[in-house]
């Protein structure tokens, strides 16, 4: 079932159950390292489709098949995919994979060699296992937006859907991990990870920082550092100064901007002046274009950078010498941020349509096209979904 290609995952065939977007954005990152990824939609498809720009940036290079694992024929359609298959992918609330016969039980009997990870809202065990929820919801009940709270006054919804993307990244590491782990046994590993769990866990060092009675003290994160953040310059736009505790940059940046009488203070003693010293700086921002400023401190060597908008990212020389957009069929895609000696990793074709493989994998796994006829009778690909 694979075509050979130099990509380090071209053997591993993924099974994606999963909709929406924590589950795809990890077989899209899989598939973009090799893997062939087979999306397994409801008919009706993804929810997703219907946000055509999103759907397309995390479902490039994948095949679909449409299978209604209501039905007792789609339920074996998807136990033989299951038999050459690696990793299987499910985003269903507890519960919901055993009715659709697609549960890690059943299918590990099937393939023993099988990775199997359900992605769900707050994990198959404790007291919120049942409790429906979007991103927005782990990232208030993971302490994220308390944090965001005591900083800013009030809790805001980020503008990038953080548990999401970080649930995709840990499922991807995970099965990773899992494929790489049973060449010893040859046994497979089933994977339960909670979503916000995952948010809870980009709040490590923030953890990490309440546990130091002297640290704890201090704001949240390193927004305390005076010289570490956003300043407003007289164009108003916004440049970010990134210096933390490295004296030799304060000194640059003292030397640059003429605060002659803080050149020479520790880091120690920068946080005891915190509130003098972040004041002068919204000053002193002032009295240059945000232009101005990034020329003259990254000429010193301080990281300094003008904070761009979004729709100019695609001007950027620095991203186009990476490569990081990838052109394919009239459409731009964002590649993998990882350069691989061995080739470079990306798609390598744009999303399928609903059902666009369903037939070429039938035949794959041999059904005559008597047997087709017959699911196609029974509608295993074309009964309207019902909520789960």
């Amino acid at each position: 079932m694979h075509a050979e290609n130099a990509k380090p995952l071209s053997q591993i065939t993924v099974l994606d159950m999963t909709v929406n977007v924590p589950g795809p954005f990890c077989s899209t990152i899989l598939c973009d390292l090799g893997a062939r990824v087979i999306k397994v939609e409801p008919p009706g498809g993804d929810p997703l489709r219907h946000s055509r720009g999103i759907w397309d940036s995390i479902n490039r290079g994948k095949d679909s098949i449409v299978l209604d694992l209501k039905t007792e024929g789609g339920q074996r359609v998807l136990h033989r995919l299951t038999k050459k298959t690696d990793i299987v992918l499910e985003g269903w609330r507890p519960g919901v994979a055993s009715r659709l016969a697609a549960s890690y039980d059943i299918l590990s009997e099937i393939n023993q060699s099988l990775v199997y990870c359900s992605i769900s809202g707050f994990g198959q065990t404790g007291p919120w296992r049942e409790r429906s929820g979007h991103d927005v919801n782990y990232l208030a009940l993971s302490g994220y937006m308390g944090l965001q709270s005591s900083i800013e006054g009030r809790p805001w919804p980020p503008a990038v859907l953080f548990s999401d993307l970080v649930s995709g990244l840990y499922a991807a590491i995970t099965t990773l991990a899992s494929v790489a782990g049973r060449g010893a046994t040859g046994k497979g590993a089933y994977i339960d990870l909670s979503m916000t769990d995952a948010a809870l866990s980009l709040l490590g060092l923030e953890v990490g920082r309440m546990t130091d009675p002297a640290e704890s003290k201090l704001s949240p994160n390193v927004t305390f550092i005076p010289h570490y953040g956003l300043f407003q310059c007289a164009d108003d736009r916004w440049l970010s100064l990134g210096i933390v505790h490295e004296n030799h940059f304060w000194d640059r940046f003292c030397l640059v901007a003429g605060l002659d009488s803080f050149s020479g203070m520790d880091f120690d003693h920068r946080l005891r002046k915190a509130e003098s010293i972040k004041s002068e700086l919204e000053e002193v921002f002032r009295t240059r274009t945000s232009t101005e400023w990034e020329c003259v401190l990254v000429e010193a060597d301080i990281p300094a950078s003008i904070v761009i908008e979004l729709d100019d990212i695609f001007e950027i020389e620095q991203f186009r010498h990476r490569e990081i957009f990838n052109y394919i069929g009239g459409q731009t895609f964002l590649g993998q941020p990882a350069r691989f000696s061995t080739g470079r990793m990306g798609p390598t074709k744009t999303s399928p349509r609903l059902g666009e493989q369903t037939h070429l994998l039938l035949s794959e796994l041999d059904y005559t096209p008597e047997e087709v006829d017959k699911l196609t009778k029974d509608k295993v690909f074309g009964l309207s979904e019902d909520t789960l």
